[in-house]
């Protein structure tokens, strides 16, 4: 019994998002092509699967056929002759004008030598005299699949046949899904450093699909300005560079936590000093934000080796030297003056404890969050008797 049902639409899916990750490759290669990205823009699912217009005028429009399989575009796939009767229909309904509209099928499967397909090709098998003729031949059998498209060809005269055919190109072997996301690396190498590559794609495929979800939510369906795109690679760029790395947490913010039942040591030692809840609840958004963001960059390979544990080593000796100097002023003999100490060592290091792990990183909530990873591993803590946590645990495991 087969495992896959009738109504299975991972194909379908696939397709789609074959067709958002293609739109993302043709519209960063494009944008070193233009001298003003801000004129042109692209359409998913407009006036076909991507289209290129400029300032509201159509210039390219692309078909893309995914096959999860291997294999060749025959003559009467229905692939080009769906194709035509789309184009042919635009055409008519005034939405473009033939011979005015690169016209191009992408498809993934390959093309074979001496095909309608080379024929309407961009290499040097192109030959649009002989694929005139194949297409007539063909338009007279019957064919049920694609007997609108024949319709459709043949509604057109000869002189517009000519114009047609001239302006489509056939590209086989496009590349599945990776490939094409491993077309991307080249254009991505000359933004950021190799070992930023997969990662920035990733940041920029992640707002690029959010785009494309919010223009296919419109009615007519929207656009996207390749303006846009080109700020987009330029706000993220400087954060890739061996100087930054991206702050991807800056607004995160954790599910609701019942902060009077966390026993997290990092929230013990702020309830030693009787800290208010809101101060524990700003601590739990940066733990998360800090935690999060730490192990976001190791994953994605940001980071040099060692860097987290230089970082820390940073914070720590900020702490030590807070801590040394609070000991020397303040009296802790009372439960007040452990207090107070508490409080000032906490809030100096929430506050001028600040270090960047990069010269170019600003973003504070790395460092007030890694304060609370450390306390949450008894390395540092606010109390004087911070270490007494440790002992409580201890003594609890056993």
């Amino acid at each position: 019994m087969s495992n896959t049902s009738q109504f299975n639409a991972s194909a379908s899916m696939l397709g789609y998002i074959y067709q958002v990750r293609y739109g993302l490759l043709l519209a960063w290669k494009r944008l070193a092509e233009l001298p003003d990205p801000d004129l042109v823009n692209i359409s998913i699912e407009k006036l076909d699967d991507i289209g290129f217009d400029q300032e509201g005028t159509p210039e390219e429009l692309l078909q893309t056929k995914f096959h999860s399989k291997t294999g060749n575009i025959t003559d009467r796939s229905a692939d080009i002759w769906k194709t035509i009767r789309v184009w042919v229909e635009s055409a008519q309904a005034g939405d473009i004008t033939l011979g005015e509209v690169i016209l191009t099928l992408v498809t993934t499967e390959a093309i074979a030598e001496g095909s309608l397909a080379e024929c309407l090709g961009a290499g040097k098998g192109r030959n649009i005299a002989e694929a005139l003729d194949l297409m007539a031949e063909i338009c007279e059998e019957s064919n049920e699949t694609n007997l609108k498209g024949y319709q459709a060809y043949k509604s057109l005269s000869k002189p517009q046949r000519q114009v047609l055919l001239n302006s489509i190109y056939i590209l086989g072997k496009s590349g599945d899904l990776l490939n094409i996301r491993d077309r991307m690396t080249p254009i991505a190498r000359q933004c950021v450093p190799a070992e930023a590559v997969g990662a920035f794609i990733d940041r920029v495929e992640g707002v690029w699909f959010g785009w494309c979800v919010e223009v296919l939510s419109k009615t007519p369906t929207g656009v996207i300005n390749l303006g846009d795109l080109q700020d987009l690679i330029d706000e993220f760029r400087p954060e890739y560079s061996h100087t930054n790395l991206p702050p991807e947490f800056t607004d995160f913010l954790p599910e609701a936590t019942d902060i009077e039942s966390d026993e997290r040591l990092f929230i013990q030692q702020l309830r030693l000093f009787k800290a208010p809840r809101k101060m524990m609840e700003l601590a739990v958004i940066n733990y998360y934000r800090a935690f999060e963001q730490r192990n976001k960059w190791a994953v994605d390979g940001l980071l040099n080796p060692g860097e987290l544990d230089k970082f820390d080593r940073k914070l720590l000796e900020k702490w030590q030297e807070k801590q040394a100097y609070l000991e020397a002023i303040q009296d802790i003999a009372t439960e007040e003056g452990k207090r107070i100490f508490s409080v000032e060592l906490y809030q100096h290091c929430q506050d001028n404890g600040v270090v960047p792990i990069r010269r170019d990183f600003i973003e504070h909530y790395l460092s007030k969050g890694s304060y609370h990873i450390l306390s949450d591993d008894l390395r540092i803590g606010w109390h004087p008797e911070f270490e007494s946590l440790g002992e409580a645990s201890n003594e609890g495991a056993a």
